[in-house]
């Protein structure tokens, strides 16, 4: 045995009995050491979690190990060979949430590299901001405790909201998981439709089961059709690993009256206990469609049963920051680079940007700028020039209100657009036309005389 081998042998026997909770991470951000005090607090054996890799990302799973072991991970400068105090919400193993703050200290090599961080629990009573904590830090603590009360509440684990209008929308997607009634989603583009359809499925009981998501607006209606028939009459070219759960149809302003019509033929009563739940979204309250008589009464009213509203980014400014934090985060997960949170100056721009296209743009701009960076922060000089051109375009005078147009001229060009589109789509065969339309040939020429629509068969050919 090497001279001082059997000390330091002693040595981590004594530590690891221990009950104040200390563990060790090296440079790698792989954990070496995690003693009794930490088994008892947290209800993860050693064996669990020695040899893991952490990242700077909360997680909220209390069955996987990679969520406590990311609760603990230090903060990128701690790995600078700055000390630093974090407050911190651990999570155990039986799901209980932890308050806590976490005193990191880098133990240095003899070139001044941090060759190993020693983290040190201390248990609170509640959560407190520390004098020493950067605001990166708290707003990583911040997000840390809205993701578990989330998850306490709603069992969430992956949305991020305290705007009251999120919560209602929180609230519907809670009866949502408990129900096989059809969902309607509507907001702006880029408002997460899909994301919060994916939520409600792995939520339900139909999480074993293949979540189908069908673009109705780039799907040529054809194959759309084809495709929507076979799903709902189980009629597979090849034999799935799994049944249909859940078929999320996005755009579905932009389905055809024949689409809607057969979806209205195969859907089951929602009482079928292997029913294919049907989930649609618009960037748009399809009721407008419903009183320009350009969608089935029938259909509006089936996909319409639950209808939940998306509220823009803009309207969510108390929410902005812990999702940039959010977004930044996951960008961290199974990167060697780790980026804490944003430097001065940062939210403010983009509390002050108007976000045309939602959580999409925001998550896109994180992604940008993370891999721009080379600091433990993100910093204005790594922000993507199309965000600090959207910022000066603001800057050069107020937002112009949408035009109002008169109803009767938006209706003409609703109708124009919808008989010219469905002309293409049947290359000019006007009897089909009429049928996409739900109206008779008579009716359509009609249409078309009173609209002063021209579609010359020959230059169509």
């Amino acid at each position: 045995m090497k001279k001082g081998t059997g000390r330091l042998a002693r040595l981590e026997t004594r530590l690891s009995s221990l009950d104040t909770p200390l563990f060790l991470i090296d440079a790698s951000r792989k954990v070496l050491f995690f003693n009794q005090g930490c088994e008892k607090i947290l209800e993860w054996s050693a064996d669990d979690i020695i040899g893991q890799t952490c990242d700077y990302a909360v997680d909220t799973d209390p069955d996987e190990c990679e969520s406590v072991c990311n609760l603990l991970c230090p903060p990128p400068e701690v790995f600078k060979g700055n000390k630093s105090e974090v407050p911190r919400y651990l999570l155990t193993h039986g799901g209980k949430t932890l308050p806590c703050v976490i005193r990191y200290n880098p133990l240095l090599d003899e070139n001044g590299q941090t060759k190993l961080v020693l983290g040190i629990i201390d248990q609170i009573e509640e959560p407190h901001t520390l004098p020493t904590t950067s605001p990166s830090q708290q707003l990583h603590a911040e997000l840390a405790a809205l993701r578990l009360s989330l998850r306490n509440r709603f069992h969430f684990s992956t949305i991020v909201a305290q705007n009251d209008a999120m919560q209602r929308t929180l609230r519907q997607l809670e009866l949502a998981v408990h129900s096989n009634q059809p969902i309607h989603f509507y907001g702006e583009p880029g408002t997460g439709k899909e994301h919060l359809a994916r939520v409600v499925h792995f939520e339900s009981d139909q999480r074993r089961k293949i979540f189908i998501p069908l673009e109705c607006d780039k799907l040529p209606p054809r194959e759309l059709k084809q495709t929507i028939g076979k799903i709902f009459e189980r009629d597979y070219e090849e034999k799935m690993p799994l049944e249909p759960g859940m078929l999320f149809l996005s755009h579905a302003e932009s389905l055809a009256r024949d689409i809607q019509e057969l979806i209205l033929s195969k859907h089951q009563p929602t009482t079928v206990k292997d029913n294919v739940r049907l989930v649609t979204a618009s960037s748009f309250s399809l009721s407008e469609l419903l009183d320009q008589e350009l969608i089935l009464p029938e259909f509006y009213y089936l996909i319409t049963t639950m209808e939940i509203h998306l509220p823009p980014l803009r309207e969510r400014k108390e929410d902005l920051e812990v999702l940039a934090q959010h977004f930044l985060e996951n960008e961290n997960r199974y990167q060697e680079k780790q980026v804490s949170g944003f430097a001065p100056g940062v939210l403010s721009l983009f509390q002050n940007y108007f976000w045309p296209a939602n959580l999409d743009e925001l998550r896109k701009i994180i992604q940008s700028a993370f891999q721009s960076t080379s600091e433990i922060l993100i910093t204005q000089e790594s922000l993507p020039l199309r965000l600090k051109t959207g910022i000066d375009a603001r800057r050069l005078g107020p937002s112009l209100s949408p035009v109002i147009k008169p109803l009767e001229e938006t209706l003409h060009q609703v109708e124009v657009e919808q008989i010219l589109r469905a002309l293409e789509q049947s290359k000019n065969n006007r009897t089909e036309a009429a049928r996409l339309l739900g109206l008779t040939r008579a009716k359509l020429y009609r249409r078309m005389e009173a609209l002063n629509i021209s579609y010359d068969e020959e230059l169509q050919s």
